[in-house]
């Protein structure tokens, strides 16, 4: 039996016997094309595209035939007898009667009813080990490394359909702390996901939390308005305030100091935290771009506060690649134009994660980067580093 996994590191498995090693990159990452491509023909030439652009016609031909012939050696037949590749002259494609497992087929053909078992959305959650094709990058293959990303994306989102679909299904047998650590799966996805954020809203009001509710809507509404630039929808609103007036109306009566009191100790306890979420992005050969817009974007988040406990070296050392920091300068202002000159990388960097720590010892405080594969060298180190050190309260999300 052939079972393939492509979501984390890819895996191949034939009759029990590992083939990563045998098969290797390029093979693994042509037999996911085929996969992908729902057993319909593929062309030769467009597989030579994909996997070896910068190599001459001749080459490409003989490293496509090699491979195919790397996996018809390694992958034997099925208990039918049929084969897995059907191979001619200009095309290649799976075997439509080859009978194998696939994640990345279980996965696709989810279709979320009201039926659903608990069971088989969990086994389905269990398959997302990590992106497709995790840690595949392959040089000089644009077209094709960009052909991964967006099958990451839709990947991704076919996570949270079936994520949805179990928050749906433990809100119904009102498995409540259950439903939300599954939507703050979802959110750390989606950060903006306004269906989510209702559902958790009426959620806190059923667990007679409605206090917690209007705290988590403020501080939702709060990100909104500073990564994106808007506020919540008229859906959204509506709600607030239906939670909102009940409580307005019976301020100084015994049931609104009860709720405080719960409201109180939820903080206490950290069932609710109040954290910040920024996107940043990335833009390769520009250095310290992806640590440029961090700032930028805390500065719009958090405005003067943590800045104000940098000193005035470290409010220097981050001006000399974001500009936003000469608001905090003060009369120190047209000394940055020459500080840079002097200013080391070291120092820039050192002042970015001291800014870091003040910032996750005060709250969670989450980075999500989209396009990680675009950013800079420099930063990318940084990264690294952050990964290595693990601040308390940092979490940081590649996509």
């Amino acid at each position: 039996m052939l079972s393939i996994n492509f979501l984390g590191k890819p895996r191949v498995e034939y009759n029990g016997k590992k083939l990563e090693e045998q098969l290797g990159s390029k093979a693994i990452v042509l037999i996911c094309l085929l996969i992908l491509n729902e057993k319909r023909y593929m062309s030769r030439e467009k597989l030579e595209g994909y996997l070896w652009p910068d190599s001459s016609t001749d080459a490409a031909r003989y490293n496509l035939r090699y491979n195919l012939w790397l996996i018809k050696k390694n992958i034997g037949p099925d208990h039918n007898g049929h084969q897995f590749l059907h191979v001619d002259s200009d095309c290649c494609s799976i075997n439509k009667e080859y009978e194998f497992e696939c994640d990345t087929f279980d996965i696709m053909s989810f279709k979320h009813s009201q039926n659903d078992s608990l069971e088989s959305i969990l086994k389905l959650k269990q398959l997302f080990r990590g992106d497709l094709l995790e840690g595949c990058y392959f040089k000089k293959c644009d077209e094709l490394n960009d052909l991964i990303i967006f099958e990451r994306m839709k990947y991704e989102q076919r996570k949270v359909k079936i994520l949805k679909g179990l928050a749906d299904y433990y809100e119904k047998e009102e498995s409540f702390d259950n439903c939300l650590e599954v939507i703050n799966e979802i959110l750390e996805i989606e950060p903006y996901d306004e269906e989510m954020v209702l559902k958790i809203l009426d959620i806190y009001v059923k667990c007679g939390k409605p206090v917690v509710a209007i705290t988590y809507y403020n501080n939702f509404s709060k990100l909104l308005t500073s990564s994106l630039g808007v506020s919540p929808s008229n859906r959204l609103r509506k709600k607030y305030e239906e939670i909102r007036s009940p409580l307005s109306d019976s301020f100084g009566s015994n049931n609104f100091k009860a709720n405080m009191d719960t409201f109180m100790k939820d903080i206490s306890k950290q069932d609710y935290v109040s954290d910040i979420k920024i996107i940043s992005d990335c833009i390769k050969n520009i250095e310290y771009f992806w640590i440029a817009d961090v700032i930028g974007k805390i500065i719009a988040a958090l405005g003067p506060d943590y800045m104000n406990q940098l000193s005035e070296k470290e409010l220097l050392d981050l001006a000399y690649i974001q500009s936003d920091i000469l608001n905090y300068c003060g009369d120190k202002f047209e000394l940055v134009k020459d500080y840079g000159r002097d200013t080391m990388s070291v120092c820039i960097i050192n002042a970015f994660i001291k800014l870091l720590r003040i910032i996750c010892s005060k709250q969670e405080f989450t980075i999500i980067i989209p396009n990680s594969i675009d950013m800079d060298d420099t930063s990318l180190n940084v990264l690294k580093y952050l990964k290595r050190i693990k601040i308390e309260g940092l979490k940081l999300i590649e996509k």
